[in-house]
This record gives structure tokens, C-alpha cells and sequence, in this order.
């Protein structure tokens, strides 16, 4: 059965943990998933602390990303250390009480790369992919790897994501779809299908479609409705993630216009309940 979740932002000054996700409970969210700040020192025992404080189970960690964690890097040094940070990712979602990473597949490249570089990032992916499965399997926890606004070197086409991820055909693998992502470069509701069985956790937040807004569901231009239905009609059975990143006081006028009852819907679309 689909699940509400949220992302518990950790170790950042603008979000109280027990503030923030006591909110986010009262819209119905019943896990977290940890998303801690890698602008300072996160310990495992803070992130442990501000979870229990959210009175909410962990069901994954958010992994680092950015250019040093690049798992489709081209150079083969760089490519390693990412897999190997990723290793450690899953041994603290682990210690979280959680069995899943999300991956991010690549860096940003605003100025895109040329179609050779491209390729090696795609061959340089599989490779991670495959090496982060084999790794899984011994761990118990399974790596997501998310689909990425076009700003990014590979990644944006959930697609080709998916077809990566089938060739491959690690085990404990697959994909994070993230809806604000996907309605940023095309039709989220038609990506779902795009992902081919491929899905195994989903970020959902919103936008104008020009821009990573992390706006609530319903409050963008994606049709809510259409999407939940997409994610049952692939039989998608995971955590319905909220990664919305506004201050308590939004949350609670959001509570007050009734969000609560809307998302409490769209759970009910995804798993079949019209």
C-alpha cells in the first residue's frame, strides 16, 4: 500500500525537527526519509534525535550529492570514490532504521556535455549501478537512483534512466522518481509509465514547470489526480514522499486550507480508491 511520507530536513536552522515534522504528521505522513545538511557536521546521533522527535519512522536516507559524488564521473577515481561514499550512505540509512538510498546520477552541468562524454557517463553509470547492487545485496538496502532536472550531465530522461536500469538488472536497484523533476523537462503523469517497472520510491513536490521549486503537490502545474493514478496503474506500492522544504508557519496554513484532506485523496488514487 502507498504510504504519505515527508523528508526530514536535519541540521538545517530554519527547520525544528519536532515543530516541522509535527505538522507534517498532522497532514497524514507516516515515515521520513532523512535529509541531513552537508554544509556542516551531521552526527549519527543528532539525525537519530531529530527522527525520534518527528515521532515518525525512517524509511531512507537522501544520499550526498553534488560534484565529488558523481557516479557517472568519467574519470574512474572519481567514479569509485563516489560508489564507495555511497557504500557508507547505506551503512548510516541502515543505523536510521532505514533500507534505501537515493542516488543522484549524475553532477550538474549547466552547459550540458558533448554526445562522447555522454556515453562514457552512461557506460560509467551502469558500472555503479552494478557495483552499488552487488553491494546491496550483502547490506540489505537498495539504492535509488533519481531522475534530474536537464541541468545535469545524464539523468533527465527517465526513459533512458529506466533502460539503464533494466540492462543492468542489478539487484537492489532502481529509481527514485521525482515528479517536480520529471514536470520540469516534459509530462510527469506520462513519465511514470516511462519508468518500467523500474520505480521503487518516489519524491513528489510540485512547480511551474521552469524551475526545482519543491512546491507542495496541488499547488503546481501537475495534474495531482492523473499522477496518483499513474502510480497505481504501474502498481507502485511505496512511500508517496513529500519533498517540500517550506517553513512550519507555510505547513500550518497549508493544514488550515484543508491539505490534509487533499493529500489524504491522493493516497486513496494511488492505491485505487477513487
Amino acid at each position: 500500500m502507498v504510504k504519505l511520507g515527508t523528508i526530514a530536513a536535519i541540521g538545517f536552522d530554519e527547520f525544528d525537527p519536532p515543530e516541522w515534522l509535527g505538522h507534517y504528521r498532522q497532514l497524514g505522513c507516516e515515515v521520513v526519509q532523512a535529509y541531513r545538511n552537508q554544509e556542516r557536521s551531521v552526527s549519527l546521533n543528532e539525525m537519530r534525535d531529530a527522527i525520534a522527535a518527528g515521532g515518525m519512522p525512517c524509511d531512507s536516507l537522501h544520499g550526498v550529492f553534488g560534484e565529488q559524488f558523481d557516479p557517472s564521473n568519467p574519470d574512474e577515481e572519481a567514479r569509485r570514490f563516489a560508489v564507495d561514499t555511497y557504500k557508507q550512505e547505506a551503512a548510516l540509512a541502515d543505523a536510521l532504521g532505514g533500507k534505501l538510498v537515493v542516488v543522484h546520477c549524475s553532477t550538474i552541468r549547466e552547459d550540458g556535455v558533448s554526445s562522447e562524454e555522454r556515453a562514457q557517463r552512461i557506460e560509467q553509470l551502469k558500472k555503479s549501478v552494478a557495483e552499488l547492487g552487488a553491494f546491496g545485496t550483502g547490506a540489505g538496502v537498495r539504492f535509488a537512483f533519481e531522475n534530474l532536472p536537464a541541468y545535469h550531465a545524464i539523468g533527465s530522461d527517465v526513459a533512458e534512466l529506466a533502460g539503464i536500469l533494466t540492462e543492468v538488472n542489478a539487484p537492489k536497484t532502481g529509481m527514485c522518481f521525482d515528479s517536480g523533476h520529471a514536470n520540469m523537462v516534459g509530462d510527469p503523469v506520462a513519465a511514470v509509465a516511462d519508468t518500467n517497472g523500474t520505480m521503487i520510491y518516489a519524491h513528489i513536490s510540485d512547480n511551474s514547470g521552469n524551475g526545482d521549486d519543491h512546491e507542495m503537490i496541488t499547488r503546481g502545474t501537475i495534474d495531482a489526480d492523473a499522477l496518483a493514478r499513474a502510480l497505481h496503474s504501474i502498481g507502485y506500492d511505496g512511500t508517496f514522499m513529500l519533498e517540500v522544504f517550506h517553513p512550519a508557519d507555510r505547513i500550518a496554513q497549508l493544514i488550515d486550507e484543508g491539505l490534509a484532506e487533499r493529500l489524504a485523496r491522493l493516497i486513496d488514487l494511488a492505491n485505487g480508491k477513487e
